[in-house]
């Protein structure tokens, strides 16, 4: 697939700090994540009643997205801190003139929005991110690092499909630039946010801080293929691609139930995802993740 977008892979603490966040809000995606929904539990334990409730007051809407942009425009983003004071000390102007670049939709009260955000990224810092395994952001770097040094080597959505592990982002809308950054805490699943020309994509790593005998990974794989209904579904994509209602309307089960197959299927590396925007257009079958599968069991069982 030819694309005329611009791919850069970038990663900094402050990204994943973000995405600890997105976490932690996220109540209806807790059970899906790779921590589990004890992580939640643990680190609501540690917090000030004063973070909870901002944090619970904290929607995933516009207001959040448009942090991400800032994050990504932030000038100095080396050190959480130095993200941080440059969120502080941004005046209202520059913040428009900022965020004007890509969108047209602004925060009713951007003082309050600068303020608002400024609280829940310090505080959760101090009070969670500062003090969790450094373990996470090394690795998250070195595989940022090591992505970096294959970006060039071939067609550029092959090295988008091999590093997100499946998407295929679909040159539409004026993108020009497609910006992967790896990310631990929302594991297996990923969060895309779109800015017309601008995509940020923070795509599960497959990282782990733990030393397993039984990789992770190749397990989620084995286990998506525990049901004959997602079998169905690999074997009707076989034919190439298809809308989520025409898996549905094959598959003769509910939207919900064919969605969380769906999820299943993607996070294991067995689908293409096909992205217009922020939205998922169709699904194909992954053949190279059948092939990892089973690579992995091999050296596993050698």
């Amino acid at each position: 697939m030819a694309v005329d977008y611009e791919v850069e892979v970038q990663f900094e603490p402050v990204y994943e700090l973000v995405s600890s966040i997105h976490t932690f809000i996220c109540k209806k995606s807790n059970k899906k994540m790779d921590l589990g929904a004890s992580w939640s539990a643990e680190v609501a334990g540690t917090l000030s009643p004063e973070l909870l409730s901002a944090l619970e007051e904290t929607e995933l809407g516009n207001d959040w997205k448009l942090l991400n942009l800032l994050i990504y425009q932030c000038p100095e983003k080396g050190s959480v801190d130095s993200v941080l004071d440059w969120l502080e000390h941004l005046q209202v102007g520059e913040m428009y003139e900022t965020l004007a670049e890509y969108v047209s939709v602004f925060p009713v009260q951007m003082e309050q929005f600068r303020s608002r955000m400024h609280f829940l990224l310090s505080e959760w810092n101090r009070q969670y991110f500062s003090a969790s395994d450094p373990a996470v952001n090394s690795r998250l770097r070195q595989h940022a690092d090591e992505r970096r040094l294959e970006l060039g080597k071939g067609p550029v959505s092959d090295f988008v499909n091999r590093t997100t592990n499946g998407f295929y982002f679909m040159p539409v809308d004026g993108l020009r630039k497609l910006v992967l950054i790896p990310q631990f805490h929302f594991q297996p699943a990923n969060i895309i946010y779109s800015f017309g020309p601008l995509t940020l994509c923070h795509y599960a790593a497959r990282v782990s801080v733990t030393d397993e005998e039984i990789s992770p990974f190749m397990y989620r794989a084995l286990r998506s293929l525990g049901e004959k209904s997602r079998l169905k579904i690999l074997q009707s994509l076989g034919g190439g691609r298809k809308t989520f209602t025409e898996i549905a309307r094959q598959a003769g089960i509910s939207k919900g139930i064919v969605h969380d197959h769906i999820f299943n299927l993607r996070c294991a590396g067995l689908l293409h995802a096909y992205i217009e925007g922020e939205n998922v257009t169709s699904y194909s079958l992954r053949l190279e993740g059948i092939h990892r599968m089973n690579e992995q069991l091999f050296e596993y069982l050698k």
